[in-house]
């Protein structure tokens, strides 16, 4: 229906024009988790949006860390060749504006525990 879909997007853009806090509370969390996960050694990619990409290399590894995490409740997608180059497979950590400080916290010391 695409009057539907015009009406969802023009909304969608309204609320992105009147409210600034989603993207500035995204913002400190993807800051939140950078500055813990370089404190714990992980190897991140340049990136500073809602997809935080954690390399670990190996398809197996991506795996075994996307299973202990779900193990902790903590849904990470394993990401594996050919999706990315061989001996880059990551996890896919994806935040919103939904999540909170704790979650991101929670996160943390989870993959401390994995690592």
């Amino acid at each position: 229906r695409p009057a539907a879909v015009a009406a969802a997007t023009r909304k969608s853009l309204q609320l992105l024009e009147k409210e600034n806090w989603r993207r500035e509370k995204l913002h400190s969390l993807i800051k939140r988790f950078r500055s813990g996960a370089t404190e714990l050694g992980l190897n991140l990619m340049d990136s500073m949006t809602a997809i935080q990409p954690v390399v670990v290399g190996s398809s197996e590894q991506a795996s075994i860390l996307s299973e202990k995490l779900l193990n902790e409740n903590i849904l990470i997608s394993a990401i594996r060749p050919p999706t990315v180059p061989e001996g880059t497979a990551r996890l896919r950590v994806t935040f919103s504006a939904t999540h909170t400080e704790q979650h991101v916290d929670k996160l943390l010391t989870a993959l401390q525990k994995v690592i």
